[in-house]
């Protein structure tokens, strides 16, 4: 697959031309301290991309940050932040009007020029910003979530579960059209930065392209951990297909434990309608909380027994978050989770995607005693300090040795 890969990216990166992603001819800036950029793909809703975006940024203060578009209505206003949007910015974007908008980015990404005295651009991408339109001078990292997923390892299900089926067959014509832009912008890219160690293996396959992995942060001491836990355990996530919240919920209405669920999603009535159908408790033992804020979150997660994580997820924020808080995690083995979780020390990992296989886990992790410290400690690994400290030296290094021989010129 990689050589495969190797020879085709080559043919679409010389395809591209000039209007690829390069400005030739800018001026070389004067000597002086780095100046850097952020690009991310776009700010619609909060998740663990954006929460990285929220350190770097912390990190790089007065750095630009290039991106699709902004929507304020749902993400909230970025007071202080020096946003330079693309021309998507123009368009209606709310009520998820930016899934429409897909066949547009890449065109958008070309467009949205970084200025010519950059010396590094710091992309946090999963899909095109990377391929947003810089000067030859300009080292671009790239900080991966993922490959884009609905082009690659995911693309069979986004077909299934996201398009209507008399479109199938037009959507997978332009999503193969999409793969080739994809490889074209990632043969650019200097440096790769992958979240966990199951990225850093797609980038591989897919880009061929080495990384190296820098977890995404937690602030491990803005989290506090009850000695006496509450009687309750907690998802926290998407309610929808991907996520796998229904194992959660199946597996704790077979238990008649309490759990929280904290999130919103397509899912929800269904996943409302197993709860109510399922209850071994006349009031309900599966409570819907919705989205929380931070603050009544954390609060939750310092109380819970224990939190459930279904979901094969690039890396599994939630499960450092709640090892900070001073919680066991009982997660599925695949993704990023068997990086954050130790089965045996900091909770259970599962073998397999099913309700019961979690139900007899929680079952095990509710037999002993677990130390809120340890679990901390566990989550230090993770901690901020460290991503920042990884995170320059890598732009640092990147900074030091200039554009790399690969890409398109």
């Amino acid at each position: 697959m990689a050589v495969a890969t190797r020879a085709r990216a080559a043919t679409v990166a010389a395809a591209a031309g000039p209007a690829g992603v390069r400005a030739a001819g800018a001026a070389e800036a004067p000597p002086g301290p780095m100046k850097l950029a952020l690009a991310h793909e776009y700010f619609a809703a909060r998740g663990g991309a954006e929460r990285v975006v929220d350190v770097l940024h912390a990190m790089w203060p007065g750095a630009p940050v290039y991106t699709f578009f902004h929507d304020r209505a749902r993400y909230g206003d970025l007071a202080r932040w020096e946003l330079r949007t693309s021309y998507l910015q123009q368009f209606p974007i709310g009520g998820g009007m930016h899934r429409v908008l897909l066949p547009l980015y890449p065109s958008a990404a070309r467009r949205l020029r970084v200025a010519d005295d950059t010396d590094v651009v710091l992309v946090s991408t999963s899909a095109f910003i990377k391929g947003l339109r810089l000067a030859d001078r300009t080292v671009e990292v790239a900080y991966c979530h993922s490959p884009t997923r609905y082009l690659w390892d995911s693309s069979e299900e986004y077909l299934q579960d996201e398009v209507p089926a008399p479109l199938r067959g037009v959507v997978s014509e332009l999503l193969a059209g999409l793969r080739d832009t994809d490889l074209a912008f990632a043969s650019r890219v200097d440096r790769w930065i992958a979240n966990s160690a199951v990225v850093a293996e797609r980038i591989r396959r897919y880009y061929d392209r080495e990384s190296e992995v820098v977890h995404p942060p937690v602030d491990v001491d803005t989290f506090t951990a009850q000695r006496e836990r509450g009687d309750f355990w907690v998802y926290v996530g998407r309610l929808s297909a991907y996520k796998r919240a229904d194992i959660a919920v199946r597996a704790f209405a077979r238990l008649g434990m309490r759990l929280v669920v904290v999130g919103e999603g397509r899912e929800r009535a269904a996943l409302e309608a197993v709860a109510r159908d399922s209850s071994q408790r006349p009031l309900g033992n599966i409570a819907f909380a919705g989205r929380l804020d931070d603050a009544t979150l954390r609060q939750l997660l310092g109380a819970a027994r224990g939190v459930i994580f279904p979901a094969e997820d690039d890396f599994g924020i939630v499960c450092v978050e709640a090892l900070a808080s001073g919680a066991p995690v009982v997660a599925l083995a695949a993704g990023g989770a068997p990086e954050i979780v130790r089965d045996g020390i900091d909770g259970a990992l599962v073998a397999t995607a099913d309700p019961d296989a979690f139900a007899d886990a929680v079952l095990r992790v509710e037999q002993r005693a677990w130390d809120v410290d340890e679990l901390r400690r566990s989550a230090r690994r993770f901690d901020v300090s460290r991503f920042r400290d990884r995170i320059r030296r890598v732009v640092d290094d990147a900074h030091a040795r200039g554009r790399s021989t690969r890409g398109i010129a």
